[in-house]
């Protein structure tokens, strides 16, 4: 690699649109490619970027007269269409503030309030990282807690992005009460 060089990260999607690092004849693929664009002077390094798979754990306050699961359920799909990989870019933080309010925005949400469960920082919504290669996410561990700087996760200094890459399982709701607080 040229220190002098550009850097590109990337990544790629597989067949179930989950990221994964490029390999080796697509590098070449997009070198090639560029090459015809360059001026002879510049130059650019191909890099991956790292991936930091996270869960999301959230409350919820119920409103009167509206069924709990129901609005938990479309609670959970609200997020899941927030975390849509399509929509995020390397190294793009994630705002807390900005996850509670979609899940506001649900009807029959009242309030989203921080879980009580393993959240020490009183945060209104909890992101934890999922690493474990074993269970299918990339290895990459970060330390959430010291990223969260008044209630936005910032990314690594090496070039990463966020992924939930098991929604159905890396979301996870509850709700508290209603507004009767039962």
């Amino acid at each position: 690699p040229n220190p002098l060089a550009l850097n590109m990260y990337m990544l790629g999607y597989d067949a179930g649109r989950k990221l994964v690092q490029l390999n080796r004849a697509v590098k070449e693929n997009i070198r090639i490619y560029l090459s015809q664009y360059r001026v002879l002077t510049d130059a650019i390094n191909l890099k991956d970027a790292y991936i930091i798979n996270i869960g999301v754990r959230f409350s919820i306050v119920v409103r009167r007269g509206f069924n709990k699961n129901e609005v938990l359920f479309r609670a959970i799909q609200a997020v899941k269409k927030h975390f849509e990989i399509k929509k995020w870019q390397i190294n793009q933080p994630i705002v807390l503030n900005d996850i509670a309010y979609v899940i506001s925005l649900v009807e029959g949400v009242i309030s989203v309030v921080p879980p009580q469960d393993n959240n020490p920082n009183k945060n209104v919504v909890v992101i934890e990282n999922k690493y474990k290669t074993t269970e299918g996410y990339s290895g990459n561990f970060y330390d959430i807690a010291s990223g969260i700087i008044d209630g936005v996760l910032y990314p690594a200094l090496d070039p990463s992005i966020f992924e939930i890459k098991y929604p159905n399982a890396d979301i996870k709701g509850k709700v508290v009460g209603d507004n009767l607080g039962i």
